[in-house]
């Protein structure tokens, strides 16, 4: 059975509107609430993000699930802060589940509940499936006033330890004004530091600023001669960077920095795993260094599901969802950062910047669609796949998908030449556009 709110991060959202008016978000803390005590579980964490909905939904959402569970909320925190938090309260004796209540790095107007089982992981679909059935079977429930026990944020930042920077390295760090806006500035110390996306402003997150708006970094990555700039998104479960001459570097680089920082220190992974977005450039960058790398769908838990299939610690995104299983049980932009800053300064001053791998071409277009039709029933651009696949075989490698929160066809192609990059993809998009009924 399909999923009728769930994507593949959660509940997700316009703030405020159906399904995440504030009534409803009564139904979902007590729809959650009944999931949760039929696993056995006995709290619920929460934290949000700094949108003006965030608190309200929060207040909404624990008077339906207190008359089930004890709550306990870090309040603004980044999405990682909640998911290492359960994970260690949960070994200390209580199976704790968790919520954050964020739209990640969506604009200010949208926002959403991420849901973490006790091992800080997202959600089973199975679960998933058990709230939704839980949130339609209710009707009305009548909200229980709550006062959640507060915890402190200090256990989480701690166990990320900071990191104290040369006197003469430039950084700058952009937090979207968003969950990171607060928790950062405690661990990046020392150097010479700039801060934008400061303070947390719930108007303002991701507007202009964060992972998914570069331009802002660049700019003052440039202008001050930095040597290295980090955005966050919303949330603060990734981060990009902007190198010295203000090019971005992504997940994909940022893992294969960590890879060789392992590897220099005889400590080598066993494995990484990357999605079907990684680019080609990773994999025969890692095959060369002999480390073995497998590819899932599109999404963290996936990422996750198959590192603990096969033992591994460390898995990537391009888009900078980095996971290290040793530092905490999600991906966590302000754990990234920090791993590669201190890479960085492993490597010797003379080839600090002399780490990235020659990335494949690749490009991805979004086509935003009235509405979602499955990829299989689009005529033409399967017409369209299979002619690209013809003419170039092993040479392109095409991923066509729906995004998970949003409704746009993802269309992404990678080749060794950047002119069948161009062609094909000029190719996939008219066909899209025609089955999608935007031509």
């Amino acid at each position: 059975m399909t999923l009728r709110y769930f994507g593949t991060d959660g509940i997700r959202g316009v703030a405020l509107r159906p399904p995440l008016t504030l009534d409803e978000a009564v139904r979902w803390g007590a729809a959650w609430g009944q999931v949760a005590r039929e696993s056995g579980v006995e709290r619920l964490v929460m934290g949000w993000d700094s949108r003006t909905s965030s608190i309200p939904l929060a207040e909404a959402f624990a008077a339906g699930a207190g008359a089930r569970l004890q709550l306990a909320q870090v309040g603004l925190a980044p999405t990682p802060a909640v998911a290492w938090t359960v994970e260690r309260l949960t070994a200390e004796g209580l199976k704790t589940w968790g919520l954050m209540i964020s739209a990640s790095h969506n604009p200010p107007e949208d926002n959403g509940l991420k849901g973490f089982n006790e091992h800080g992981e997202k959600l089973e679909e199975v679960q998933e499936r058990a709230i939704e059935a839980a949130f339609e079977a209710l009707s009305a429930p009548i909200p229980v006033p709550v006062q959640p026990e507060r915890l402190d944020l200090q256990p989480y930042l701690a166990h990320l330890g900071g990191i104290s920077l040369p006197a003469d390295f430039g950084l700058v760090l952009d937090c979207a004004h968003g969950a990171t806006a607060e928790a950062a500035r405690s661990l990046f110390r020392g150097g010479n530091l700039h801060w934008i996306g400061v303070p947390p402003d719930g108007a303002r997150i991701n507007v202009g600023v964060g992972s998914t708006h570069l331009t802002a970094l660049k700019a003052e990555v440039l202008d001050r001669g930095a040597h290295l700039g980090v955005a966050f998104d919303g949330d603060g479960d990734r981060c990009l960077l902007v190198d010295s001459q203000g090019r971005e570097v992504d997940g994909d680089q940022m893992l294969w920095l960590l890879v060789q920082d392992r590897l220099a220190s005889g400590d080598p992974p066993a494995g990484v795993v990357g999605t079907l977005m990684s680019n080609g450039g990773l994999e025969q960058a890692l095959e060369d260094s002999g480390v073995s790398f497998v590819r899932t769908a599109v999404g963290d838990k996936f990422l996750l599901r198959e590192m603990g299939k096969r033992g591994w610690d460390l898995a990537a995104e391009a888009s900078g969802h980095v996971i290290q299983k040793r530092v905490g049980p999600s991906g966590d932009g302000l754990a990234t950062a920090l791993a590669i800053l201190r890479a960085l300064l492993h490597r010797p001053e003379s080839t600090r910047w002399e780490w990235t791998f020659q990335p494949w071409p690749q490009r991805l277009v979004n086509v935003k669609a009235h509405a979602r039709k499955e990829v299989g029933a689009c005529a033409a651009l399967s017409d369209a796949m299979r002619a690209v696949e013809t003419r170039w075989g092993h040479g392109v490698r095409q991923v066509v998908r729906w995004s998970g929160t949003e409704p746009k066809l993802r269309l992404m192609v990678e080749a060794r030449e950047r002119d069948w990059v161009e062609q094909a993809l000029s190719e996939l998009e008219a066909a899209a556009r025609r089955d999608l009924d935007l031509a």
